[in-house]
């Protein structure tokens, strides 16, 4: 329901739930298959014209490919508490960033250097916990897009990262292992469809002017939720 309102937020979300109830290279796989669902919907199952950013998001998406085996190889080394831990410090800092941006008036960032870095991070967080929502949010918010274009470009960067990084976990991990879960699926797939009508009744609702104070609000709540559970 939030990423269907917002953009992300699904494995945000989601994914402290399936860590503390499974091996974190089994959840990783289970998140990134649910997360294609949930973005097919989004750019598919809405019946309208979709608003994605392609300039913007085709750098990004180039820095992200080789963040995505250094996320594979992340998620078999470190531990899950601390990988939660890290991710929820560095949204929090960000989150900051942008707030003081805001309050100093700067204008929407831009350039390909920005959006290299928001790609690699990404890159890495598809395959090493999934929650690779936050850099990508708070870039694509920070130009100035209208929510319509930071919701659908953001779906469509998701898209690409979930179908790519299934590929590498599944090579890094292996598929017996990856996939160990997979019979969750058939009751998880339709709470997902659920979700995203709920979360697309929302959007279609939200006033335009406050989309990115309730970005940044989701992004600064997921980054609380994810430091909560690691240390949980």
């Amino acid at each position: 329901m939030l990423q269907a309102a917002t953009g992300f937020g699904f494995a945000l979300l989601a994914g402290p739930s399936l860590y503390a109830v499974m091996a974190p290279s089994h959840a990783v796989a289970l998140l990134l298959i649910l997360g294609l669902c949930v973005n097919v919907l989004v750019l598919g199952g809405e019946r309208r014209s979709l608003a994605v950013d392609w300039g913007g998001l085709r750098p990004a998406m180039l820095a992200a490919l080789p963040g995505l085996p250094i996320g594979a190889v992340l998620v078999r080394t470190l531990p899950a508490d601390a990988l939660r831990v890290a991710i929820g410090v560095v949204v929090c800092v960000l989150v900051a960033h942008r707030l003081l941006r805001r309050t100093t008036e700067a204008p929407p960032v831009a350039g390909r250097a920005t959006a290299g870095i928001a790609g690699f991070a990404a890159g890495v967080l598809t395959t090493s916990t999934t929650t690779n929502g936050p850099p990508l949010a708070l870039w694509l918010g920070g130009r100035g897009l209208s929510p319509a274009v930071v919701r659908d470009t953001v779906s469509a960067a998701f898209l690409i990262l979930d179908l790519v990084g299934l590929g590498v976990v599944l090579a890094v991990v292996g598929p017996h292992r990856a996939l160990a879960e997979a019979i969750w699926l058939p009751a998880l797939i339709p709470v997902v469809l659920v979700g995203h009508l709920a979360g697309s009744w929302l959007f279609r609702r939200l006033p335009a002017h406050r989309y990115d104070q309730i970005l940044l609000l989701a992004v600064a709540a997921a980054g609380v939720v994810s430091i909560g559970s690691g240390l949980r």
